[in-house]
């Protein structure tokens, strides 16, 4: 049984100008990221984007949804929960 990882609460962004440099690339990604910094809680970032998926060409995981992308930040410790940051 696969257990999945419960996004709640609120969420800081470790470094806003990487985030703001990724919402403004040309990449599928974009929304998710414009989306994790006009939202600061998992709660409203999913409702927005969490079940939208993207292709981006050349990676073999596609479709890639938001709720992957805001796991894949997590992972890279690019946000964390609020009070928890680095």
């Amino acid at each position: 049984m696969t257990t999945r990882t419960l996004l709640s609460g609120r969420y800081e962004i470790v470094n806003e100008a990487l985030f703001r440099e990724k919402a403004n690339r040309d990449d599928p990604r974009r929304p998710f990221y414009a989306a994790m910094l006009a939202n600061r809680a998992y709660e409203a970032y999913l409702a927005e984007v969490g079940h939208k998926a993207v292709e981006v060409p050349g990676y073999k995981a596609n479709p890639i949804t938001g709720r992957m992308e805001i796991l894949y930040c997590r992972r890279n410790g690019w946000i964390a929960d609020a009070g928890n940051s680095r």
